[in-house]
């Protein structure tokens, strides 16, 4: 007759139950410790309350997928083939009405599953990634041979995502897994661009061996992202910048323009500004890696800090959550304090010193302000 006052009134019923059963779901949840490892580091092996964490999320997922398939099959689907204006009308006016059901439903598995596994997963990573500080780019002298063998991804992260994979991801629901395998890679791209711009000294083969790393380190998340079950591309994730920072770094490792003793640091400064790349980098990236230029003289941020590179990388750039717009301010702030420092050695000691490039500081102080203004618009 015209009047779905019915259809919104069945659906506001649900939402009701709905809610009273997130509620108990919520008190059934397990705290997983996400303080600690994610995976035992033998036998990369979920915990029993992750498993039982998993096993919600499934439980989850299908009362969402029922409660949004409802309104089809109350109001439409037992009268095809038939059509009816009104029967369409009905299970519109159930839909809407049932929508903050299953927003509650996504909101309980986010913030009491998700959040804390991809957490939990990030730190892993992170831990994993810090071992790149080891010298692992700090050795010049091998073969090509021995290069291939020992690369860093291949030792430390492909079986790392392998697992993630296989214990977690393949056990969640599609649309779950789909947040998780993006999160992770989205943290892992940052983390690692971090911790390379770290990366000091870094000679023409440690560049090498990390330009080659780079390839096998994007092979390996565009796996980790496939298995997640998600059509979307590395390059389509968060919008696409992890990615866009990852493909910049490749420029960076080959950027040239310090060779060229005869120009200011202004001049070179203004002339990496202009590079198309240089807008894909966080400006802590940039910041970093021109320190692996710099006389020993000029401390790098995380010694200043009196910390390891990878604990500087997790504490200030990259939170495990993949975000990184709250390190930046907080990365140049150390960069003026180390260049600061700097300058007032160097006055001491008269700049009687080969090593490294003095021009750093002062590009260092000419493009930051530029830089972070850039991010801000």
């Amino acid at each position: 007759g015209g009047d779905f006052s019915m259809a919104t009134m069945i659906g506001e019923m649900v939402v009701s139950m709905m809610h009273e059963f997130c509620v108990m779901a919520s008190r059934s949840i397990s705290e997983t410790g996400e303080e600690h490892r994610a995976l035992d580091s033998r036998s990369s092996s979920a915990s029993e309350s992750q498993t039982h964490n998993l096993n919600v999320s499934a439980v989850m997922s299908s009362l969402a997928s029922f409660v949004r398939n409802a309104p089809e099959n109350t109001f439409v689907n037992p009268y095809r083939p038939a059509q009816s204006t009104q029967h369409e009308e009905a299970a519109h006016s159930c839909r809407m009405a049932l929508l903050p059901a299953l927003r509650e439903i996504d909101s309980l598995v986010k913030s009491s599953i998700l959040d804390p596994l991809c957490r939990s997963l990030n730190r892993q990573v992170s831990a994993a990634l810090a071992k790149m500080h080891r010298g692992t780019y700090l050795k010049e002298s091998e073969d090509p041979m021995s290069q291939q063998q020992s690369s860093f991804v291949q030792i430390y992260l492909t079986d790392q995502y392998d697992a993630i994979a296989a214990k977690y991801l393949s056990q969640l629901p599609n649309e779950y897994a789909v947040t998780v395998a993006s999160t992770v890679a989205t943290f892992s791209i940052y983390s690692f661009v971090s911790n390379a711009a770290l990366l000091r000294p870094l000679g023409e083969m440690s560049r090498l061996r990390l330009t080659q790393d780079l390839a096998d380190f994007e092979m390996a998340l565009e796996q980790l992202v496939f298995k997640g079950g998600t059509s979307l591309s590395l390059s389509q994730i968060a919008n696409g910048k992890p990615y866009a920072e990852l493909r910049a770094v490749r420029q960076l490792l080959y950027w040239a323009a310090l060779e060229d003793r005869t120009l200011s640091p202004a001049e070179v400064a203004k002339g990496l500004l202009r590079d198309a790349w240089v807008k894909d980098l966080r400006p802590s990236t940039l910041f970093h890696f021109l320190f692996s230029f710099a006389p020993a003289l000029l401390t790098s941020p995380h010694h200043f800090k009196r910390v390891d590179a990878g604990e500087y990388v997790s504490n200030t750039l990259v939170k495990l959550d993949g975000s990184v717009e709250d390190g930046e301010a907080s990365a140049w702030m150390t960069t003026m304090a180390c260049c600061d420092a700097y300058q007032q050695r160097e006055s001491v000691d008269g700049g009687d010193y080969t090593d490294g490039d003095r021009r750093i500081g002062a590009i260092l102080m000419v493009l930051g302000p530029e830089l972070l203004r850039r991010r801000r618009q």
